[in-house]
């Protein structure tokens, strides 16, 4: 896999502004539950959708039961809703999803709070992935955990192809030295062009390290994204 094969996940609240181009680049379109049949009925046939359960672990065996025409349910995202059993919660959630296709992914939103680290080293016993969602100053800790716990994630809300670049950069540190506070610096810094010629330079053997980790990125804006990558000379014009 390239390194930005698949990367991205488009955040979807109105399906008039679906955008399924470039394909390679595209991983899933991110509905809510409550939006899923809207969006079967306008998406082309076979657009990968991951759903996001509002209804706890018990909703997620009643996806199996929708008649999807055009979409194909590729993952399933359920927060941890019980902040006082995080582990029990993600066992709930792994049981219920065995009654879905094994190709399909299954992602947990993990609260900070006591027990957080527990609960990912179970979501990574029990072959989850996890959704990271957090401000730009708690994000290389967060992210040095999950790569520690050897647990893959989902970046939620890159807002830019610079911001992208910066986060790329910080996950290949952390994943080489564990170095929290440079990171934190690259995840900060401005001199996105220097950082996007260093990552022009990865090997696939790098840029595969990377990518088992980072399984995707959400964005809402997914032209501006590409045409932003486009003119850091990452991806063909």
């Amino acid at each position: 896999m390239r390194l930005f094969d698949q990367l991205f996940d488009q955040v979807l609240h109105d399906p008039g502004t679906l955008v399924t181009e470039p394909a390679e680049l595209l991983n899933t379109v991110v509905v809510d539950d409550r939006g899923l049949a809207e969006l079967d009925r306008v998406g082309p046939v076979g657009l990968g959708v991951t759903v996001v359960n509002g209804t706890g672990a018990g909703g997620i065996p009643a996806l199996t039961r929708r008649t999807l025409t055009n979409c194909r349910l590729a993952a399933v995202e359920n927060p941890l809703r019980d902040p006082g059993d995080l582990v029990g919660n993600v066992a709930r959630i792994a049981a219920a999803a065995r009654e879905l296709d094994s190709d399909i992914g299954v992602l947990v939103r993990i609260p900070d709070g006591f027990g957080w680290q527990d609960a990912l080293a179970a979501a990574e016993a029990q072959g989850l992935v996890a959704v990271v969602s957090v401000t730009p100053d708690q994000l290389a800790p967060q992210l040095s955990a999950y790569i520690e716990a050897d647990l893959p994630f989902v970046v939620d809300s890159v807002r830019s192809a610079g911001e992208l670049v910066g986060l790329l950069a910080a996950v290949d540190i952390l994943i080489d030295t564990g170095a929290v506070d440079e990171a934190a610096a690259v995840l900060t810094d401005d001199d996105h062009d220097q950082q996007a010629a260093v990552i022009k330079d990865w090997t696939d053997d790098r840029a595969g390290r990377v990518r088992r980790r980072l399984r995707s990125v959400r964005t809402g804006n997914l032209p501006t994204m590409i045409t932003g990558l486009a003119a850091y000379g990452l991806i063909p014009d």
